[in-house]
């Protein structure tokens, strides 16, 4: 989660819980914890959140019930104690639930560190994660400057993040491209991240991207396509949540499809470019031949050397050629060698012709099949693909047992007929 998203999912969160109680904090789940708010006449909250790394997610849900068994309490000290206030600390992801009796749940939104902590008069007395209280730290605010500090020497992206560190990271490289920030001096790019910060800070947008990624910049700032339009921050965040695993497949399976495609691709663009070199074994056929046909004219010649013959070279005038010989066989027997190498070398260059149009048209297939898989952002829609396009990838040899069984991270042996 980044601040923007955190800076408007307090104004939700304050609007909906202040004046409310906990009544409840558990875990059903590693890296989960849900609170449960209880108001006037129904009118209850659940308070998720998530410390999972690469799915850290704070938002309210749908009261539900809580369950009590296979669970986990925490922070019994606040039962029944009403909310007072949700804030946010104006520059870092710490965000603060205040309740009577001076308590504060502190919740650190950091992508590799979070928990939950509860402060009594501002002292540590337990957490979510960690049970040695002394070697938890108590966040502090961090101060930034915005717009001050400049990385001369960074990317576009590495510019753009000093200038301010808060700003939403995930879409930065399509906005950088968009706009050619690559292109821009240090002062326009000083220019464009002030612009970034207002549209963000000001008039920000709750957008699902055709891409499967979520956005807070409008279409003006990043003109990739909307698939949904989310009425809140808190809509958005749940959303991307629940979805995460879903996601989380289709990536997964797209990233195996794509790496098998690839590996595929390396292999027929190798064959070609050496299929291509056939010509050179045309050239070779016809030295072997030449060498065939010289020795022999001389065959009823004893060389010196038993390694190599000089004779005059028929096809040259005036010239002398040394050929090559196997030590252990006679002048006509090299000749009948060379004209097995050269035969040889012929059908190996007739093979080649026939078999580039082949993996030239493997090649085509095998990028159209790749080009299909990047544009594709729905699971369902990746599996339809498969089952379409299920001859081809077998024929392809993509997404078969094999290839699958490879990727495995142990061995697969059999046993009495049996895989183990």
């Amino acid at each position: 989660m980044n601040y923007y998203e955190l800076k408007y999912l307090k104004e939700f969160i304050k609007s909906k819980i202040v004046g409310k109680k906990i009544i409840l904090a558990n875990t059903r789940y590693k890296n989960l914890i849900e609170f449960f708010i209880e108001g006037e006449v129904e009118d209850h909250h659940k308070l998720v959140f998530s410390t999972s790394p690469g799915n850290m997610a704070l938002f309210l849900d749908y009261f539900s019930n809580p369950k009590k068994r296979n669970t986990i309490s925490f922070f019994e000290e606040i039962y029944g104690l009403h909310i007072k206030n949700v804030e946010l600390a104006e520059t870092d992801r710490i965000f603060i639930i205040t309740l009577e009796n001076e308590y504060e749940l502190v919740f650190k939104i950091f992508s590799n560190n979070g928990n939950v902590l509860l402060l009594k008069e501002g002292d540590l007395i337990s957490s979510f994660k960690g049970s040695e209280l002394e070697e938890i730290d108590v966040p502090e605010e961090k101060e930034i400057d915005l717009f001050k500090t400049l990385n001369q020497h960074g990317s576009a992206k590495q510019k753009l993040t000093t200038l301010n560190p808060l700003i939403p990271r995930n879409n930065l490289p399509e906005i950088i491209a968009e706009h050619k920030v690559d292109n821009m001096s240090d002062e326009e790019i000083k220019a464009f991240i002030r612009k970034l910060t207002k549209e963000v800070d000001t008039n920000p947008s709750w957008r699902l991207l055709e891409n499967g990624n979520t956005a807070l910049f409008n279409e003006q700032i990043l003109s990739l396509k909307t698939e949904k339009h989310f009425e809140t921050v808190n809509d958005l965040v749940a959303f991307r949540y629940k979805n995460y695993s879903h996601n989380q497949r289709l990536r997964q399976q797209k990233g195996e499809l794509t790496k098998q495609i690839k590996r595929q691709l390396k292999r027929i663009s190798s064959g070609l470019r050496n299929l291509e070199k056939a010509d050179k074994g045309l050239e070779r056929a016809e030295k072997y031949e030449k060498f065939g046909h010289l020795l022999m004219a001389n065959g009823h010649l004893m060389p010196n050397d038993p390694t190599k013959i000089i004779v005059n070279d028929l096809y040259n005038e005036g010239a002398e050629i040394e050929i090559p010989l196997v030590e252990k066989l006679s002048v006509i027997e090299n000749a009948e060698r060379y004209y097995s190498k050269s035969r040889n070398s012929i059908r190996s260059y007739e093979e080649a012709l026939e078999r580039i149009p082949s993996l030239e048209k493997k090649k085509v297939q095998l990028e159209e099949l790749r080009d299909n898989i990047e544009k594709i952002n729905k699971l369902f829609i990746l599996n339809d693909w498969k089952k379409e396009n299920s001859e081809i990838l077998k024929e392809l040899g993509i997404g078969d047992q094999e290839d699958k069984e490879e990727s495995l991270p142990f061995h697969i042996l059999e046993v009495d007929t049996y895989p183990v």
